[in-house]
């Protein structure tokens, strides 16, 4: 039987020069070269460079006739054997493996060189002081090896199964506390937004009427300021003129004149009141309420981020004999039916609970549990406060 290199090497000599590919339909030429019909009737569309001249053989270069393709059926049938063999090399022989150098079945295993061999094989020189088994019986050992790994491999893949499934629910349960989180964050500073957009329209309202109570004043005081800037300008200017004047002239009411100005008063207006100054210096304490909610929303932000979820796991010693926990500890659920529980004194035998594993006794913690009732659809998911201390899970 032909090995697979002959084959292959077979396959190599029936090639189509044109495609690279296996001859099909081959044709030959007046040069004695074959092709495959569609590729030659392909290349023959191709126009030259002279258009009256005949085409050239792809391989010598001999020009051919178009019309002068002459079907190769010998070669035909020659590509059609030798794609059986390919099929065959490809396949194998079945059940009746062949040994490639020999071409005969294989039914021994040489110990010592780890080969397979057929009776040719055994029967050379070099395989003579060498320990024979049959195939079968050479594979048994290795069987049971093979059954030893993969026991052992199995269980090791179901362990790597186990942490995943563990690490996913871990990271669910973190992913659930970043969700939880990013809503109390969104909703606080949701809250603080509105109470600052109130606050600043309160302020600005505030300043509004300030600002139009110390331009009114700012008025009022001009007007009073220029009514005395003008009283005292006409006094100066008639004392400039009496002074400008001879004699005579001056000592005429002289007397009158200076009394005048000697018994003058002046009012000094004053541009802020009191009571707008007041207004004005006690503005600040109208940022008091500002100043104690940004504490207040300081203090529950921190108090709403700022804790360690406590992993609760449930004593099968204190459960009700009507409730039925998880193997991971993790739930508990209500059955009609009495369980057999071994009597301790931390059994609870008339209330349906169960207690924690672990008590907490400081520190701030929070836990989420999930109560499913008895004929209706859904379940309630509710947060327990983190500020007690104990843990009690009712059914």
């Amino acid at each position: 039987m032909a090995s697979a290199a002959s084959v292959t090497s077979l396959a190599d000599e029936v090639n189509c020069p044109i495609c690279q590919g296996t001859l099909r339909e081959p044709v030959t030429i007046d040069c004695g070269h074959n092709f495959c019909r569609g590729c030659l009737t392909r290349y023959c569309e191709i126009p030259g460079p002279d258009l009256e001249e005949s085409p050239t053989c792809p391989l010598c270069k001999e020009p051919f006739r178009t019309g002068s393709f002459r079907p190769n059926w010998q070669l035909a049938n020659v590509v059609e054997n030798i794609e059986r063999l390919q099929l065959v090399s490809t396949l194998g022989l079945g059940e009746e493996d062949a040994c490639q150098e020999h071409g005969e079945k294989i039914y021994f295993f040489c110990e010592d060189d780890e080969m397979q061999l057929c009776v040719v094989c055994r029967a050379a020189g070099e395989h003579a002081a060498h320990t024979m088994r049959f195939l079968e019986d050479a594979a048994a050992p290795y069987r049971e090896q093979i059954h030893k790994c993969l026991k052992c491999l199995r269980k090791e893949r179901e362990e790597i199964q186990e942490i995943q499934s563990r690490e996913n629910k871990r990271m669910q349960v973190l992913l659930t506390q970043v969700s939880t989180k990013r809503q109390q964050v969104i909703s606080e500073f949701a809250h603080l937004r509105k109470f600052l957009e109130e606050q600043q329209s309160i302020l600005l309202a505030q300043l509004e009427s300030l600002d139009g109570d110390i331009l009114k004043q700012q008025d009022e005081f001009d007007f009073l300021v220029a009514g005395e800037i003008c009283r005292f300008s006409a006094l100066i200017e008639e004392l400039e003129e009496k002074n400008e004047r001879p004699a005579r002239e001056l000592l005429t009411d002289i007397r009158s004149t200076l009394i005048r100005c000697e018994t003058r008063k002046c009012r000094k207006p004053v541009a802020v009141s009191p009571e707008l100054g007041q207004r004005i210096r006690d503005f600040p304490q109208q940022a008091l309420p500002l100043q104690r909610e940004m504490k207040m929303f300081l203090e529950k932000l921190h108090f709403e981020l700022d804790y360690e979820p406590a992993h609760i796991s449930l004593d099968p010693q204190t459960s009700h004999p009507k409730l039925l926990l998880s193997e991971d500890r993790q739930r508990a659920q209500f059955s009609y039916k009495w369980q057999n529980s071994p009597d301790n004194p931390q059994r609870f035998d008339r209330a349906t609970c169960v207690l924690a594993h672990t008590g907490i006794t400081g520190g701030r913690h929070t836990w989420v549990w999930m109560a499913r009732v008895p004929g209706y659809s859904g379940c309630c998911q509710l947060s327990s406060p983190p500020s007690l201390l104990g843990t009690k899970v009712a059914a």
